[in-house]
């Protein structure tokens, strides 16, 4: 029972919270060049640290692989919070929330909150993102306020 326990425990992620581990730290400085990179367009950063295999989620749904012609949007800025890095050996899993100003080139806007998601895998001692997966924060509706009872 104790050995179950132990490995429960294990699997468990950290609470969130400062993220003071220097691989941690590093990749959390690697997520805001990728989104500034992302903002200004300068495909030579993703190029330097995706992985050959790199897999992406899109907001649509859509599933895309490293080198698949696709024009993503135009960004005018992407502020990141609650940002949070995962490593377990040669893998990292780091989530967070942006808020994105932006548009496709169709004029239609894609401003708003998103929850993301980046893999990294650390292939010849270097981090690599594998995967990224961008999912919009839904508002959920508030309840109609109940008319209250007249006496």
């Amino acid at each position: 029972m104790a050995r179950q326990s132990r490995a429960h425990k294990q699997n468990q992620f950290p609470a969130a919270g400062p993220q003071s581990g220097a691989v941690e730290q590093a990749l959390i400085k690697l997520d805001r060049e990728l989104m500034d990179a992302a903002v200004s367009k300068d495909k030579a950063v993703f190029e330097r640290v995706a992985s050959d295999h790199y897999v992406f989620v899109n907001p649509g749904g859509r599933v895309q692989e490293r080198g698949a012609a696709a024009d993503g949007p135009n960004l005018e800025s992407i502020q990141t919070e609650n940002v949070m890095v995962r490593v377990d050996g040669d893998t990292a899993v780091l989530t967070g929330k942006a808020m994105v100003k932006g548009k496709f080139a169709n004029g239609t806007d894609i401003s708003g909150a998103y929850t993301y998601m980046r893999v990294f895998a650390k292939q010849k001692g270097q981090w690599r993102v594998a995967a990224v997966s961008i999912v919009p924060i839904m508002q959920l509706p508030t309840p109609a306020a109940k008319p209250s009872p007249t006496p």
